[in-house]
Formats: C-alpha cells, structure tokens, sequence
C-alpha cells in the first residue's frame, strides 16, 4: 500500500474536527461539544498544558481527508482540537477558565497557528493507517460509558439536560441514565484516596463504569450511601460525608477484588443476600437517613437493560462491556472466590476500613459490621490459578501462545517463582510481539528494560498507558504494595540467587502487568 500522501500546512481555521468520529444521533452535533467530551474522556486539558510547557511536536502528523471540499481532521482530533483551544479558550465552554488559567501560567508559550497535516486521499485509503495505529480491528461504536461521558461533558449553567433531550433525540430514559452515570463517574475520580492502587483502578478506566451501575442504580445500594439523584439524573449533593466516602470506597474496592461483578447475588434485588449487603453497607457508612421510595425509576431503567430491552445508540448491545469484570462462571462463588457460605453475613466480607485496603485500619480483619473474627474471603492471592479473565491472546506467535497456555495452567500456590519468572518473559516478549506486528519494528535483543522504554515512547501520548507503564517502570523507595510487578522486582527475581517471590507477589504482579498485555497483544 503506497502510503507516500502529500503533506502540506495548513491553518487552524482551516481544519475540522470529524463529527463523524462521534457515534451520537444529532442533527447540531459541532466542534465544541466534541471539544467538551475530550476534556472529560480523553484529557484534552492535560494536552493542552503539554503543548504550552514542552512546545507542539509535529513528527506525528495528523492526517485529514478532503469532504465536500473541507479538510476533515481523521487522526489527531485531539491534537488539533488542543491547538484551537488555545487558540479560542470559548471552544471549550464551562472549561475556559482552566484554558485561560494555563495560558496565564504559561505566558512565553510558542504555539502555532499553522500545522503540518498529511493529506489521505479518501477515508477508506486512511481506515487501515488509523486501525494499525488505535487497533487491530476496525474502528467501533461508542460503548455506552463513552456515550455517557460525551453527554454529561455537555452540561453547563448553559445548556440543561432538557436541552440534550432535544439535541439528542434517543428518547428520556435513557438520556436521565447517561447523565447518571456521568455524574457517578465525576464523583468517585474526585474522592481522595488512602490506597493509591484503588486511586489507580478507578482514575485508569480499569473499573467499568458499566458494571459499577448495576450498583449503584440499585435504590437500596443508592440509600444505604445517602446518594439521590433528581429527574434528570443529575447528584442532588456532591458533599460527601465520611461515612459516605468510606461506604463508596468499600464498593468499589470489592469490585476490584472481583468480590463484586454484574451476576453477583448481592447486586439482584430479588436475592437474600442484596438485602444484607445493603444493610451492611448502611451500618458502614453509618447513620445515613434512607428513604422508602425512589422517584427516579432508576431500578426500573436497569431492569430493562440487565434484559436487555433497553437499546443503547450505536452500542450493538444493551449493556455495553459489562462481561469484562464479571467472574467466571464457576468456582466457589458468583466472584470466582467468594465462599458459598459463611459465619458472616455475604461470607464476611474484610471491612473498607481493615489493612486490606491500605486506608488505617486497626490491624485485624473485620467484616462491615465491625465484628472481629468474622470468616474473611477467598482473597485473589490465595487462588492457584492467575485471573486471566479478560485477556485472550490475540498474536499470531505460537511461541509466545504456549507461554501463556503455562502462565495459565501453573500452580503459583506452589510454583510462584517459575510464574513469576514467565511473567517476566511474557511482559518482555509480548511488547516485541506488538512492535513486530503492529508498528513494523523488530525489538530484536532487547531485554525487558530497554522494551518498556520503547513502549513507553511509543503510548506517550495515551494517558492510560502511560500510567500503566510507569506502574511497572517506577524505581527508588515505595511501598511494599507498589513493588509487585515492577520492572526491577520482575529483573531480580529472575537475576538475584536471594530474590525469592511468594504467590501474592505473582498475583500482584499480575494484576499490574495483565492491563498492558490486553491492550497491546490481547483483547
């Protein structure tokens, strides 16, 4: 494929971001709502900062197309859209001051009006260019987490959520659902946290917020935490007590232990155990006022989306990408783990407030109750077997497909260094298997160090990835809970005659490396 397309400069003005891009049913769809949904999803501000601090970079070029005689931006929306915020603070609407107080921080900012742009000559000839470079798979619709971060960006003392109602023709319901989840998604990335790997979990996107509705739309789950949403969806309160900030912490913690998913019984309101969940909750965040009735009909709404008769634009199914937290289908338990009984309500769950979760506990495991001595969990480090659900490998090596087939099959109970020395080899060899594949560049005799510098470069862009990797990449002192899966502690397990790694270690390291290997060689 001849990819030698012209390349010219181009003004600002004259570039348009592709609305096309945006899987939304409007007829006034336009830049500056696009603009807005990048704020929020995709971090256009931090971008923004970038350029004015470090300067505007064009060795990656953004590649436009030409539309009924416009120059339509199809790779690099966010880079071009950054510039003309610059440019023009008002594109941003409700975020114009934050523009404003960045150009106030950054005076001497040398930003241009003027860009290089690679000029494809259709949109068909650039799928396989923006596939190789986002994906293996051709562009898809907007999951239904996206779509709601797309309208609740929208929101300003300006335009109501009656406003989007008209903007956006796909009938009430399901618009009150989005801003809900818009508004979930703002509250609990704003919350302080004890435990920087919760933080990380939840500010990362690894918690979907698709699964985390089936909780908190649930009217028992929702006054058990003293949160009331009005009509339209939007929190009455975004004040949130101790009690609360624990009680949602706690919530969130089990759905990162998987302790919680979309087929546990204790997010089925018809189920026993929902209401002893409930109740256990409420005692945790302590003294919350309930209400018997919930006037927005958000169970209702849920109800028809779990079967699913609820459609979602644009989504091809109901419920967006709830399976890729839920648990496997066997095992002990509706989370892969959890025991199927117990000597305390929901098989005594460890309390928000216990050393588990790093937030200053009292140094012996209670359940929500605060009763000591109640039976705990079956914690993911004390599995044999590592959690690969969600990740299937999707490379075309069978060398590198058998390695996992053993990381799979191993015993890390009674084998954690042969695992933890294979994660170290898959880590490696899988980045080599993904510059190989998909950017045509052979790693060839770089061990694992010089292969994340490389991945690193090559995500520098992707805030996500760049957190992931520099999880792995992070060196000096830190916590014992921050050195599992590190780049150093994979390095001297395999190097160092005294290292010796226990299987919570492998596991951790795990769950720190297995979000990078879906995104590069994985789905």
């Amino acid at each position: 494929m001849d990819m030698r397309w012209p390349i010219e400069d181009r003004d600002l003005d004259e570039l348009e971001l592709d609305l096309r891009n945006v899987r939304i049913p409007a007829e006034a769809l336009d830049e500056s709502a696009i603009a807005n949904y990048l704020v929020e999803a995709e971090d256009l501000l931090d971008l923004v900062r970038d350029i004015l601090r470090d300067g505007y970079l064009d060795n990656d070029l953004p590649v436009v197309v030409m539309d009924d005689g416009r120059r339509v931006v199809v790779e690099g929306n966010r880079r071009i859209t950054a510039l003309k915020a610059i440019h023009n603070p008002e594109l941003l609407g409700k975020s114009a001051p934050r523009i404003e107080r960045l150009l106030s921080r950054y005076p001497d900012a040398d930003t241009p009006t003027q860009v290089r742009v690679m000029v494809a000559p259709s949109r068909e000839a650039a799928q396989p260019l923006l596939a190789r470079l986002h994906t293996r798979n051709a562009k898809k619709s907007w999951l239904r987490e996206q779509q709601a971060v797309f309208y609740h960006a929208q929101l300003s003392p300006s335009v109501t959520v009656d406003d989007l109602r008209t903007l956006y023709p796909i009938g009430t319901t399901p618009i009150a659902s989005f801003i809900r989840m818009g508004e979930m998604r703002e509250l609990i990335r704003s919350m302080k946290y004890d435990d920087p790997g919760l933080e990380e979990f939840v500010k990362t996107s690894q918690l979907k917020m698709t699964s985390f509705e089936y909780a908190y739309e649930l009217p028992k789950i929702r006054q058990a935490l003293g949160l009331n949403f009005d009509k339209d969806g939007r929190l009455v309160s975004k004040r949130l007590s101790d009690g609360q900030r624990r009680g949602l912490m706690y919530l969130l913690e089990e759905f990162r232990a998987k302790r919680l998913n979309t087929r546990s019984p204790e997010l089925r309101s018809a189920k026993d155990e929902h209401n002893i969940f409930a109740e256990q909750l409420r005692q945790l965040v302590g003294g919350i006022e309930t209400h018997a009735s919930d006037p927005t009909g958000a169970e209702e709404d849920l109800s028809a989306s779990q079967n699913g008769s609820t459609s979602v634009p644009g989504s091809g199914n109901s419920d967006g990408s709830d399976a890729d937290i839920a648990g496997p289908s066997s095992g002990t338990g509706p989370a892969g783990g959890r025991p199927s009984g117990g000597t305390g309500p929901a098989g005594g769950r460890p309390s928000a407030t216990g050393p588990e979760t790093g937030s200053g506990g009292t140094g012996h495991q209670t359940g929500p109750t605060g009763q000591p001595g109640s039976r705990g969990p079956n914690r993911g480090e004390t599995r044999s077997r590592l959690d690969m659900e969600g990740f299937e490998y999707k490379g075309s090596s069978s060398g590198l497909r058998r390695r996992f087939e053993e990381l799979q099959r191993l015993d890390v109970r009674d084998f954690p260094n042969a695992a933890h020395d294979l994660l170290r080899t898959v880590l490696e060899c899988s980045i080599k298997d993904h510059f190989a594949t998909v950017r045509q560049m052979r790693l060839t005799g770089k061990q694992l160090g010089a292969c994340m510098t490389e991945l690193a470069s090559a995500y520098q862009n992707d805030q996500r990835m760049t957190s992931l990797i520099n999880a792995i990449n992070r060196k000096g002192r830190m916590p014992a809970a921050q050195y599992a899966g590190t780049a150093f502690s994979l390095n001297a397990s395999n190097h160092e005659p005294d290292s010796f790694v226990a299987g919570r270690d492998v596991h951790e390291a795990w769950d720190r490396i297995k979000p990078i290997l879906i995104e590069i060689v994985g789905s």
